[in-house]
């Protein structure tokens, strides 16, 4: 499938004319050669690998989180295609469901459902499924842009007629297993959207309402009340019993003339409900005798429903940790209350409608839930049971697309009978790999206390709930339809979406029609089918891997797991990375409101995609990702380090391809077989950590290597003596540990490529390549660690020399390692080369005991002590003053943006001391400058760089010209 383009993304510098300069140039060259189809092609007998793509909602443009998401899928997919796996990589869309309605609402000016109906489900459907089709050609792009490889042709959307009936297969096996099932429940519920939302989708924040303490007068007692506590006011209507604690023990408190019942250990911090009445406490009784209590309402008379109202027992929802002990129970307005109802066969009393209005059953009618809060407490007031209010910050759920406070509402609703499959999910949920381990920990957790799954939704654009019920209210029987095919002949063309569906009627064996029930299916429950309902007509199989967020663990990881249960009575992937959250740099999550929003197109606008994806794939996966543009301007840094040595090798490299014959005779110098060594160890750790999804890990094994390995020692230590040998070496190191880092940063990798390593290698792409080969006759552990050893001691030894203020570009004679570790010793002989070029010594000895006489700085180490002479002879301080020269020279060449085959003329005038030194090194100083001529003493007429420096406080001038 051809990948996407994109237009006016960055890039992160010019590079040489045979390069491709931009990243649209490198789209526009996939596209153009099909190196995606080429490399599908190539893999398309391997070992088959399904990756399944969380489904993003079709809604706006991409977050940044979005696409980090997708670049860690990519990295994935990359890795599993360069190692030969015939890799399924079809992204998904999730389009359906209340966040394209609520857009959709919105750019019709529409407010509610009325509206909706006003103009026309078939209207607003046609809006909604045009909305989704905008924005999966919009976010196709987008994900493109940053690089990221997929079917992008043929995507995988919920609302395509296929995957419609896959996801109806489910209903009905569910049916078949005696898993569905319609009923009363109590649920989150929005009032604007007038649907409910499911646990799990529930967004909180924290507001401020009102807490209340009131009394319910018992029945034939004078003056006795029970004191309940409350935060949701709107419910009391509602009110139905009183819970207590069978166990828990209730003190009497005489209070003035009245006589309050609360729970005995919560007296002492509730002292301030007495205020300065007098307090006795007359005794205490257990929960379970005021089992059965009647007590009458306080708003009684402002209520219409007659009931007789008692204290009931709960073990499970009261307790000690706030409010009296005794806890007011609304059955039709909360999920504990709601269960307690049910136990103690309590009516479902609701006077709210699904507007979230009261009905005429109260006085309250037409007024919304919460905004009768305060007529309430007025009344309370007015009626003497109020004993107390305040206000309480606390967090409350919001629904998650339109941010409306939801409401906890009686409804009937369609159910899955997660409580019938659960020691089935817990059982297949220990088979799924997780990263991180402790992801398995919340997850379980979750699924143990998941309750039975409303799959049902009061709305318009989602999966139409395939169930037809017939209208003969003495008949029980349904009907579950799984294809457009059982529809009927006469409907072979039909819109499987509202309206259209909901016209279509069965002759029921009754002799009644059967009409199809008006709800569509829950949000989740679409992408909660697409390991098999993305197939099409393949063979169903499990994903073997999967990515998401760690808030899915309550989302489509749980979704996942339990429709697959369903279905085919297992988990349906076998390993999930879960990774953390796109966070503003204090960690607070991103939004518009706050004003800590970055989109991907700014972050676009000042960095190219490579950069994005190394700065965001090198943060540990598991953890929140904090935004910052110092950690984006850190990994451009990177990114042009490893661009340089690119470079390097294309203006170096003088020689043929490296064969793999060559590879294993070509680690003759100790730091040859070092980053040889290092190459491969890095290639295996790399290997070991994608093998187990790790990405960060890998990423920054490949940072290292190429860094600090590899730019900043080995490169280092072959300037000024490039040969064959060095340069295979490295040509074969940097070939092979691309190949890798194309996984993370493909722009970049096919710049290099096709501007340098192309010509040898062939290959039309870096990516139509085979992963890296591991040579275990080339891993030397022994050297690695000898040189972790080398490093310390080359470390101390740079320290005695800025203890003794010792430039590092001036020659020191002589160090000695005084140590009597015998591997210390050897590391220090093995690497000693290496320690005297980095650290400009001329010899470098190991000694069991300190040097005596002479001058040494001293520098401890772990198990070691570097002793450095600081005495100068006068030919070590010539050759310091002539390496100044050299680099000051040096440094005009590069001002002059010349590059190294570029013969110059020098001119060096200034104190009589440096002008010797130049003279007498006239020959070695015009080598390494590569000059044609060389004049000291003598002024350059005009020339085209002049600059005065100051050497050991000595002027000096020198003018640099290009020679034609």
């Amino acid at each position: 499938m051809r990948q996407p383009e994109a237009s006016g993304v960055r890039s992160p510098g010019s590079g040489t004319a045979h390069e491709l300069q931009t990243d649209n140039d490198i789209l526009k060259f996939w596209a153009s050669s099909a190196i995606y189809e080429k490399l599908k092609e190539k893999t398309a007998n391997g070992e088959y690998f399904y990756f399944c793509d969380g489904p993003p909602y079709a809604t706006g443009s991409i977050h940044p989180g979005t696409a980090w998401n997708k670049c860690i899928k990519d990295v994935i997919c990359r890795y599993k295609r360069a190692n030969g796996f015939r890799v399924r990589s079809q992204p998904g869309f999730d389009t359906h469901g209340l966040p394209i309605e609520v857009k959709v609402e919105q750019k019709l000016g529409l407010t509610n459902k009325q509206d909706i109906e006003k103009i026309g489900i078939a209207k607003f459907i046609g809006e909604c499924k045009s909305f989704a089709d905008t924005y999966v050609k919009i976010m196709t792009k987008e994900f493109g842009r940053v690089g990221v490889w997929m079917d992008w042709e043929s995507p995988y959307i919920t609302y395509s007629d296929s995957y419609i009936e896959r996801s109806w297969a489910t209903i009905r096996e569910a049916d078949e297993k005696g898993l569905l099932f319609q009923g009363d429940y109590v649920l989150p519920y929005c009032t604007r959207c007038e649907t409910t939302v499911a646990n799990y989708e529930l967004e909180y924040e924290d507001v401020n309402d009102p807490s209340v303490f009131v009394k319910f007068a018992l029945s034939g007692k004078n003056n006795e009340y029970l004191v309940i506590w409350t935060t949701t006011p709107w419910t009391l209507p509602a009110n139905m019993a009183v819970m207590v604690h069978p166990l828990y023990k209730y003190a009497k408190v005489k209070v003035g003339r009245e006589t309050w019942i609360i729970a005995n250990d919560r007296l002492e911090q509730l002292q301030e409900l007495f205020g300065e009445e007098s307090t006795v406490i007359l005794g205490t009784v257990s929960g379970k005798e005021l089992e059965g209590m009647k007590y009458e309402h306080p708003l009684a008379d402002l209520i219409r429903k007659k009931a007789q109202r008692k204290v009931v027992l709960s073990d499970e929802f009261v307790t000690l940790e706030e409010g009296t002990g005794l806890v007011h129970c609304a059955p039709a307005h909360g999920q504990e209350d709601f269960i307690i109802g049910k136990r103690f066969g309590l009516e479902l009393f609701s006077p709210i409608d699904k507007s979230g209005k009261y009905t005429g059953e109260v006085a309250y009618e037409g007024m919304a839930a919460f905004d009768a809060n305060k007529k309430i407490i007025e009344d309370l007031e007015a009626r003497g049971a109020l004993v107390r209010k305040m206000t309480i910050t606390h967090r409350y759920p919001n629904c998650w697309r339109c941010k409306t406070r939801l409401i906890y509402l009686k409804t009937i609703q369609w159910f899955i009978a997660i409580s019938k499959i659960k020691q089935t999910m817990l059982n297949e949920l220990e088979k799924i790999g997780w990263v991180p381990p402790y992801g398995k920990e919340r997850f379980r957790e979750f699924v143990n206390t998941a309750p039975d799954w409303c799959i049902s939704r009061q709305r318009y654009w989602g999966i139409p709930l395939p169930i037809w019920v017939c209208g003969n209210a003495k008949c029980s029987q349904r009907k579950i339809i799984v294809s457009r095919k059982e529809l009927g002949s006469g409907n072979s063309n039909v819109e499987l979406h509202r309206p259209y569906i909901d016209k279509i009627t069965f002759k029921c064996k009754c002799g009644g029609e059967m009409h199809r029930v008006p709800e569509v299916l829950d949000v989740w429950f679409d992408s909660g089918n697409a390991i098999w309902a993305a197939l099409g007509g393949e063979k169903y199989s499990k994903a073997d891997f999967i990515t998401e967020g760690k808030d899915q663990v309550r989302g489509w990881f749980y979704s996942l797991l339990g429709t697959g249960c369903v279905l085919h009575n297992e988990a349906p992937y076998k390993s999930v990375l879960m990774h953390g959250f796109f966070v503003d740099e204090n960690g607070e999550k991103m939004s518009k409101s706050k004003g800590n929003y970055v989109s991907l197109e700014e972050i676009m606008e000042k960095f190219d995609a490579d950069t994005f994806r190394l700065w965001s794939l090198s943060s540990t996966v598991w953890d929140d990702l904090k935004f910052t543009w110092v950690g984006l301007k850190e990994a451009g840094n990177i990114l042009a380090t490893l661009k340089n040595i690119g470079v390097y090798l294309a203006r170096f490299y003088k020689y043929a391809k490296v064969t793999d014959e060559e590879v294993n005779w070509l680690g003759k110098n100790v730091e040859d077989r070092y980053i040889l060594s290092r190459h491969y160890s890095t290639v295996q750790k790399v290997t070991e950590y994608l093998d187990r999804y790790e990405v960060h890990r890998a990423l920054n094994e490949i940072i290292l290597f190429m860094v600090d390995d590899l730019s900043r020692f080995y490169i280092k230590l072959i300037k000024g003596r490039e040969n064959e040998g060095s340069h295979k070496v490295l040509y074969h190191v940097s070939f092979e540990m691309l190949k890798l880092l194309s996984l993370f940063t493909p722009f970049s990798s096919e710049r290099i490529y096709q501007s340098f390593f192309r010509k040898y290698e062939g290959a039309e792409s870096i990516f139509l390549l085979d992963y890296p080969k591991f040579q275990y006759t080339l891993k030397d552990t022994r050297l690695e660690n000898q040189y972790i050893i080398a490093k310390a001691v080359l470390s101390k030894i740079l320290d005695a020399r800025m203890a003794g203020g010792l430039n590092v570009r001036r020659p020191v004679g002589d160090c000695q390692i005084v140590t009597t570790s015998a591997e210390v010793a050897e590391a220090v002989r093995e690497f000693s080369s290496v320690i005297t070029r980095l650290t400009n010594v001329k010899t470098i000895a190991v000694a069991e005991a300190a040097p005596k006489g002479g001058s040494y700085i001293e520098q401890p180490g772990d198990r070691f002590t570097a002793c450095l002479n600081r005495e100068l002879s006068k030919e070590l301080v010539e050759e310091g003053q002539l390496n100044e020269l050299r680099r000051r020279i040096q440094s005009a060449r590069k001002e002059m943006s010349l590059i190294e085959s570029d013969r110059i003329a020098a001119y060096i005038t200034g104190d009589n001391e440096l002008e010797g030194i130049a003279k007498k090194y006239e020959a070695q100083l015009k080598a390494e400058i590569n000059a044609a001529k060389l004049h000291v003493g003598v002024a350059a007429k005009a020339a085209a760089f002049t600059k005065e420096w100051e050497i050991d406080g000595k002027k000096v001038a020198i003018c640099v010209e290009k020679e034609k």
